[in-house]
């Protein structure tokens, strides 16, 4: 056969004679905010969404209940790692099958809410602020910082005294255009749902299904009133849930010393003037003391102080308590049981002069009273902490409050100093009240700015108080044994969240559901104009449910007092006058009973099932919002709400602190989808980068985001990319007839068994919700299995040999395979990519599919899983490895060396010269197959670049072969 005539071929004819790769993807993905990118988006989520909802059965719906998130401001990473978290998981479940049903929600009622409407309502317009401690309003903080505290404290001033309707008409405004921004953003983050139907707490149809769950619980007895003390906010001017304080770890109070009469019998005869010695943080309460407590088992002692007379005190406090007295001062008594003291009876220091100084009362023994500070007896004040209220209430001592709802002594507070009326409590009555004690005798010592940790509202930053006020409640302890025991059903992802949620709801035996404010959802409670008793039974809140129904809530406080109409028939004619409250429910009862909008929304679920069956947000909700959606569907409907509760944690900087503005080290999802890290700048990855960022994470910790983890999420994506292009390049003209598996070659059947492998992997990593796994597996993949190896091994053959010879279509077919896979298991965690990967795959591999998240998850074929196939390549992925780095020291240092590494395992000769004949200067001697790296015998092939022509300039025996087995049309046209 005569050889080619190469100098008779047209310019660049060899290198157009290749298959090199063809693809229309490209190397960036589309600009965000084009005709392309949106079209992208709507096909991957509101048309994937809506097609999904129709095409999968309803009989297999994976039920996905949406926390809601609070409505009052901008999106940051905190809401991208939950949103993007749950449509993972609603996108695994669609490919696998289930029919989503993931409706998006909103909570919109609140004091957050309430201040931020007052605050935009005129930033200029200043109130007086609350009178707060001023040796705590000296704490460092940024100006930015203090003038946003001074701000919404004065808001929630101006809140008090602004008609009800016209601030829950501006909080609403806030809440829907807040909802809007929102819902806008979480959509262009490609998360998909039931956006037209979202929920929101403000709704009609939501406030009414939640006033039905308070009324199945008023049936059974789960809802009551009662006065008793709570955490209640001057500021704010409203009673506060645990979860709505955050704590000062370095306020600073004047304690102090306080000396209370005993009464002359017993002890105090055998010690005249005996006085019982407290110590207390709060002066303040004192004239809320109703009787002191002491421990049972400990030891007490009487004091003789030179200027004080007899003190009684414990033991183990002495010494200390000692020191802070002036004076001499010796123990003249001692082992004295706190047992023997209970009973005995003293008077209250500030009413010494009074009538009422013969009221004596009580000492009492309490299991809360230790020796690790003040003195050992306790002034128990019932009307201002819940330890005294609960000991005393034992007791059969009333609480006692002499303190207004904007934290000022009341009219009641007269009895022990004229002047005390209408202070407020912490920064002026306590100065007040030590003032008083002095001149009465009742000072022992002041310790000056005793720091400790202190509750402030979380809202305004102004310290909270204790204080006993009549309060709607519902009754945890009827309900918590059955709803801890549901959990035994559920799934905690991770597992310590089963002990966090039981130990929440253990704890807990009432529950304050009434807020002293307007913008909300209210008690539908009607009291008597005359005695204030409550009208509330199960007819009474069906018929304000009823007009709720035609007038809305906001009638609930813009109608008239007297308008008969809230007043239920049957009571319309009892001679009373009623009146309608003006208290709402705690925004956690709302959002907790989130699960009965969407039972009205989708019907129960049959067998007794909960309503959800997966449930996703922050760890800070195994006490909030998990707690009190278990706590309210157990009480109405006897299961728990949700099948699996997953958390995650919260978004920290590259050094493990916390994102705060004033410390500059915010990241916000833009930055990452538009590439504003300085490292990555060059490797926007648009939203697909911030979808893998959160898919990286392992979400059970805290997540930190920083540039170095930033560069790798965008190197990983990049390298998606690039894989995606190279196949769908090297699939374009593929006519998609597959080889049979029986006639691949080895190599391309190891390419498929990898395939198989990490198939699995990673649906075991979605199906237990190990998303950082799934991306390991796959970025792992990428880089070992497809780039450095197979694709590198089949350039050679898809690239030179013949366009349908049984080599390249093997490769063809196994690619097909590959690519097929390969979107299935990124369509999760970047759907864009994959929307756009498809749009510009060849179509004999899409075969008219809209989009791969429709097809399924991808499912190999068993056959392709090989033990023993992959346990014979493992050996020459090694050799291949070692190959690649005897070549690559070779050319750096520009000569040829010998270099070698032995190989336990004997590989057949054919096989290994078969696969390392296009590699250059490469050959495998002897059976121990020594990898050998030197200069190779032939000449480089100008065609395919192996070093098998004959002569300088030439071309290969193979690729000769190649051209001739061209039709002669197109041989011919290879020349001039």
């Amino acid at each position: 056969m005569n050889r080619i005539n190469l100098s008779l071929l047209k310019p660049g004819a060899l290198k157009g004679s290749l298959k090199l790769p063809k693809s229309t993807l490209s190397i960036r993905p589309a600009a965000r905010d084009t005709a392309l990118s949106r079209a992208l988006l709507a096909r991957c989520s509101e048309e994937l969404y809506q097609w999904q909802s129709k095409a999968l059965p309803a009989e297999n719906s994976f039920i996905l209940h949406d926390g809601p998130p609070y409505a009052n401001g901008d999106l940051h990473l905190g809401h991208a790692l939950n949103k993007i978290l749950k449509d993972i998981i609603g996108r695994y479940q669609i490919l696998s099958g289930r029919r989503l049903c993931y409706i998006p929600g909103w909570d919109c009622h609140g004091l957050p809410i309430e201040l931020k409407a007052l605050q935009s309502l005129s930033s200029s317009t200043t109130h007086p602020t609350p009178a707060t401690n001023p040796e705590n309003s000296k704490k460092k903080h940024s100006k930015k910082e203090k003038a946003k505290e001074a701000t919404a404290a004065e808001a929630a001033e101006s809140g008090k005294s602004m008609p009800p309707v016209e601030l829950r008409r501006l909080a609403a405004s806030l809440a829907r255009t807040t909802v809007e921004a929102q819902k806008e953003g979480f959509k262009s983050w490609g998360v998909m749902g039931d956006w037209e139907h979202a929920y929101r707490t403000l709704d009609l149809d939501y406030e009414v299904e939640q006033l039905r769950v308070f009324r199945d619980m008023l049936h059974k007895g789960l809802i009551y009133r009662r006065f008793k003390p709570v955490w209640w906010s001057p500021s704010s001017g409203t009673a506060l849930a645990e979860a709505e304080l955050e704590y000062d770890e370095r306020y600073a109070s004047t304690a102090a010393f306080v000396r209370f009469p005993m009464a002359e019998t017993g002890l105090a005869a055998e010690f005249p003037g005996l006085a019982a010695a407290i110590w207390t943080t709060t002066p303040w309460t004192v004239p809320a003391n109703r009787a002191i407590a002491v421990g049972a088992g400990m030891e007490y002692c009487v004091v003789k102080n030179s200027q004080h007379g007899y003190l009684l005190a414990a033991t183990a406090r002495a010494e200390t308590f000692m020191s802070f007295l002036e004076g001499d001062t010796e123990v003249v008594k001692a082992g004295i049981l706190g047992e023997e003291l209970a009973g005995m009876k003293y008077t209250h220091p500030l009413l010494k002069d009074s009538p009422q100084q013969q009221q004596q009362q009580p000492i009492i023994t309490a299991d809360f009273v230790t020796a690790d500070s003040g003195t050992g007896l306790v002034h128990c004040a019932p009307g201002h902490g819940a330890d005294d209220y609960l000991v005393c209430l034992k007791h059969g001592i009333a609480p006692f409050s002499p303190v207004d709802a904007n934290g000022r002594y009341s009219d009641d507070a007269r009895a022990f100093g004229e002047h005390l009326h209408g202070l407020h409590v912490i920064s002026e009555g306590t100065p007040a009240i030590i003032d008083l004690l002095s001149a009465r005798g009742g000072l022992l010592a002041v310790q000056d700015k005793y720091r400790h940790k202190y509750p402030l509202d979380w809202r305004t930053k102004q310290p909270v108080i204790v204080r006993a006020t009549a309060q709607w409640f519902a009754d945890v302890d009827g309900i918590k044994a059955p709803a801890v025991d549901s959990l035994a059903a559920v799934r905690f992802v991770p597992e310590t969240g089963r002990s966090r949620l039981t130990a929440f709801v253990q704890g807990r035996s009432e529950w304050c559901i009434s807020r002293q404010r307007a913008w909300g959802v209210p008690i539908p409670a009607l009291y008597d104009k005359e005695s204030g008793e409550p009208l509330l039974t199960v007819d009474s809140v069906d018929h304000v449910i009823s007009v709720i129904q035609q007038r809305g809530t906001d009638a609930w406080w813009g109608d008239a007092a007297d308008d008969a109409a809230w007043v239920p028939e049957a009571n319309r004619g009892d001679g009373r006058s009623y009146v309608r409250g003006a208290e709402t429910m705690d925004v956690w009862f709302d959002s907790g009973t989130s699960w009965a909008a969407l039972k009205a929304r989708i019907g129960e679920r049959a067998g007794g099932r909960p309503l959800a069956d997966l449930v996703l947000e922050g760890s800070d909700q195994h006490r909030g919002w998990f707690q009190s959606s278990l706590l309210t569907s157990v009480a109405c409907r006897g299961v728990q709400p949700y099948g699996v509760v997953l958390t995650h944690g919260f978004c920290m900087d590259a050094r493990g602190k916390k994102m705060s503005k004033s410390l500059g080290n915010v990241v916000a999802p833009a930055d990452i989808i538009e590439g504003r890290i300085p490292k990555a700048k060059a490797l926007s990855g648009g939203v697909d980068a911030l979808r893998l960022w959160v898919a990286c994470a392992d979400y059970t910790k805290d997540v930190v985001v920083g540039e170095g983890v930033l560069v790798h999420v965008h190197e990983a994506l990049r390298k998606s990319r690039v894989t995606a292009r190279f196949l769908c390049g090297n699939l374009e003209g593929w006519d998609g007839e597959e080889v049979e598996y029986e006639e691949l070659t080895k190599i391309d059947k190891y390419a498929l068994a990898q395939l198989y492998r990490v198939n699995k992997a990673t649906q075991d990593a979605y199906s237990n919700y190990q998303f950082n796994k799934a991306v390991n597996a796959i970025t792992n993949y990428t880089t070992l299995d497809l780039s450095a190896f197979y694709l590198d091994v089949i350039k050679d053959r898809i690239y030179s040999d013949p366009a349908h010879s049984l080599s390249r279509r093997s490769a063809q077919t196994v690619m097909h395979h590959i690519l097929r896979n390969y979107v299935s298991m990124l369509a999760p965690i970047v759907p864009l990519l994959t929307e756009e990967v498809w749009a510009h795959t060849p179509a004999a591999v899409t075969r008219g599919a809209v989009s791969p998240s429709r097809l399924g998850w991808y499912r190999p074929d068993e056959r392709w899983n090989d033990g023993e196939l992959v346990a014979h390549f493992a050996l020459l992925e090694e050799v291949h490895a070692v190959v690649r780095v005897g070549i690559e020291r070779a050319r750096t240092a520009h000569l040829f060396i010998v270099s070698g590494v032995s190989v336990s395992n004997t590989v057949p000769q054919d096989e290994t010269t078969a696969k390392w004949s296009y590699a250059e200067g490469v050959t495998l001697l002897g059976e121990a197959c020594h990898v050998v790296v030197r200069p190779a015998g032939g000449h480089k092939c100008t065609r395919c670049w192996v070093y098998a022509a004959e002569e300088e300039e030439g071309i290969c025996a193979r690729c000769e072969d190649t051209l001739r087995s061209y039709p002669r049309e197109e041989y011919e046209a290879l020349f001039a």
